[in-house]
């Protein structure tokens, strides 16, 4: 809207500028008019204002995208180190705990961003087909039963979509 205000003041100065020279010879008299030092200062001020509204809304809107990648980066992170633990042996509580940081980081995220903006389906889904496969055992210490490789792939789909969603965010 102010952009648009500050065209038509260009557009009006612009105008009156063009009918006074049109109405003058076309000759160069050296002598500095009062209206070309007005329209000086008015293109300069015009000009700075823009500068600084268009690089003030550009890194808003960077700071804001910066924000979000960084909730993405921590999910990411959160969902390597809980691949991690199961080439260890007996890490049920700790594989539980991450996947509760996991899915408490998510819903951060899912709050974060306006759902209008991106469709979350698919990261939950991701989630949730990692997290029934990560649970599904027998009795609370046996995770020898757990399917290791099904739990690495979810897992990686769960990466490559965090990474989808960083790729649209960093497109938009």
């Amino acid at each position: 809207m102010l952009f648009l205000v500050c065209l038509l003041v260009i557009i009006a100065l612009l105008t009156i500028l063009s009918y006074g020279l049109l109405q003058t010879k076309w000759a160069y008299n050296y002598v500095v008019e009062p209206i070309d030092v007005i329209n000086i200062v008015v293109t300069l001020l015009v000009s700075i204002f823009i500068a600084w509204y268009v690089t003030k809304r550009l890194s808003e809107e960077r700071f804001d995208k910066e924000l979000v990648i960084a909730d993405l980066r921590d999910i990411e992170s959160c969902m390597k180190k809980t691949l991690e633990l199961y080439d260890r042996s007996n890490n049920n509580n700790e594989i539980l705990i991450h996947l509760n940081q996991l899915h408490i980081l998510i819903q951060r995220f899912q709050r974060t961003v306006d759902m209008g903006e991106m469709d979350m389906r698919a990261l939950q889904n991701a989630f949730w087909r990692l997290f029934a496969a990560a649970t599904d055992y027998d009795s609370g210490n046996d995770t020898d039963s757990i399917d290791i490789p099904s739990v690495q792939r979810h897992g990686d789909d769960l990466i490559i979509e965090v990474r989808r969603i960083i790729r649209v965010i960093n497109t938009k």
